[in-house]
Formats: C-alpha cells, sequence, structure tokens
C-alpha cells in the first residue's frame, strides 16, 4: 500500500454508553494520512463524543482507538499531544495574550526543541493561518474569526500528525466560516472536523461520516453521502446540487421540502439527486 494511503487514525468497532444510553454503538472508521474529513449528523448523533474519544478526553466502553498502529489510550500524554492536536468549540480565549504568546502555548508537548526550532514552528503557524499582522495583538481584541484562526495555529504549532476541530464555524459569520474552512482544505495535514453547517462541508472535505444516533450511516465522498434520500431522512431538507463559477464539481445547496418545490427553484433548474 502506498505510505500516503495508509490509516493514520483508526476507530475499531467502538461504543460509549452513558447511563441507559448507547451515545456510540459500534463505530469504526479509517483516516489516511492527510485526509480532511467531515463527521456530519442531527443533533444528539454523537460527533462531539466521537472526537472526544479520538482525542483520549474520553474512555470508550468497547472498542479503541489507534494513531499509527498504537493504541491510543496507552499512549504517554506527551507522546498523544504529538500527535493529535484539537481545537473546541468554545476555546480559552487568554485574552492577555499577544497572539505569538498564545500561539507559542502550542510548543507544550516539544519540551526538548530547541527554541529556534520552537520559534520556527510558531512563526510557520502564524503564516500558514494568516496571523502575521496581527502577532503582536492582544487575543481579546481580536475578532471571532481571527481567534479562531488563532485556535487554529496553536494547534498546528503542536506539530500534530492529526487536527481535531469541534465545530470550528459556529457563532462565526458566514463569510469568516467559508474562510476558516478555506484553511483547513489548505492546511496539509490529516484533518477529522465535526460540522453542523452541512453546505460549508464541501469546502474543505474529502469525505463525510454521517452519524445517526450513534451509528454510521454513510462514509464516502460528499456527495454519495449528500444524497436526496439521506438528507431528507436524516435532515428533513431537500438537496439540489448547482454549479458555481470557479468550482470543479457542482455544490450541494439544502433548502426546506417547501423551498425546494417553489416556483422559485423551478425557475432556478436545479437537478435534485
Amino acid at each position: 500500500m502506498n505510505p500516503a494511503l495508509q490509516p493514520v487514525l483508526e476507530v475499531h468497532a467502538m461504543s460509549m454508553q452513558r447511563q441507559d444510553r448507547m451515545v456510540l454503538n459500534r463505530v469504526s472508521m479509517s483516516v489516511p494520512f492527510g485526509a480532511h474529513v467531515a463527521l456530519v449528523g442531527p443533533n444528539g448523533s454523537g460527533k462531539t463524543t466521537l472526537l472526544q474519544v479520538m482525542a483520549g478526553r474520553l474512555q470508550p466502553s468497547q472498542g479503541r482507538v489507534t494513531v499509527g498502529g498504537l493504541d491510543l489510550a496507552r499512549m504517554p500524554g506527551m507522546e498523544r499531544a504529538r500527535q493529535l492536536a484539537v481545537v473546541h468549540q468554545h476555546e480559552q480565549v487568554h485574552g492577555q495574550l499577544r497572539v505569538r504568546d498564545y500561539v507559542a502555548l502550542g510548543r507544550t508537548p516539544h519540551v526538548e526543541a530547541s527554541k529556534d526550532e520552537s520559534a520556527q514552528a510558531v512563526s510557520s503557524a502564524l503564516t500558514r493561518c494568516r496571523l502575521d499582522g496581527l502577532q503582536d495583538r492582544l487575543m481579546r481584541t481580536l475578532s471571532g474569526g481571527e481567534q479562531q484562526r488563532a485556535a487554529i495555529a496553536r494547534a498546528l504549532a503542536q506539530e500534530p500528525r492529526i487536527l481535531l476541530l469541534d465545530e470550528p464555524t459556529n457563532h462565526l459569520d458566514l463569510r469568516t466560516r467559508a474562510d476558516v474552512l478555506d484553511l483547513l482544505a489548505e492546511l496539509g495535514v490529516t484533518v477529522v472536523a465535526a460540522l453542523h453547517e452541512l453546505s460549508l462541508v464541501q469546502r474543505f472535505a474529502h469525505r463525510v461520516v454521517l452519524l445517526s444516533q450513534g451509528q454510521v450511516l454513510a462514509d464516502d465522498q460528499p456527495s454519495r453521502v449528500f444524497t436526496q434520500e439521506l438528507v431528507l431522512g436524516h435532515f428533513g431538507m431537500d438537496v439540489f446540487y448547482l454549479p458555481i463559477p470557479h468550482r470543479e464539481h457542482d455544490v450541494a445547496v439544502f433548502e426546506s421540502p417547501q423551498t425546494a418545490r417553489s416556483p422559485l427553484a423551478e425557475r432556478f433548474g436545479a437537478a435534485i439527486r
């Protein structure tokens, strides 16, 4: 097998039970190096719990998670932090820190690195997240989108193999959501992100994993997951595919069934798949 296609992150028949509720039910998935995977599903489908187990923050009731073939549960904390970086839905901002110092917090797992190596890692993360001109600003002075880019830069400074994100576009305006996901698409690292906004998934994801009631119902490229049957059945929405200038593939547009059947939709001639 091509080394670039070998799995870097694997979830093996993993279940998670809380009280009398099965939050995750024998979930299995494999994420190759460099893949961008979106976790989607209705509220309560298990997306955040799955990310927490992948990050080693929760121990599953059954099954295991491996990174590069090594059991995550047996991995020392510092080694785990060199393998995985996490950006939470509600990040602690550390408002009195300057941006460059906040991003430098990501170097904590690399205590053996030289000052020059760490400085280079921080500088690279700032550049990749387009924060060069903001590095001397206090975190509390940044906009919501800038703070989110700083959180991603801090995670990149860890130099992880895998980046895990829980609703990274939540509470951001529409343009900033698109900018954050475009950034993720350009990073060149393995990314698994739980997303609520279906219309933004195609901006960065190679694969979509659809969860419902703690089970994986579909795991494929976006156009094969966002079918009329699955979208209507699990989100109560219709899906249209429309050509967009400068986009290689048609883009999924999600509408309520009433809107989708309106004369306006027919006038645009959108074909439902």
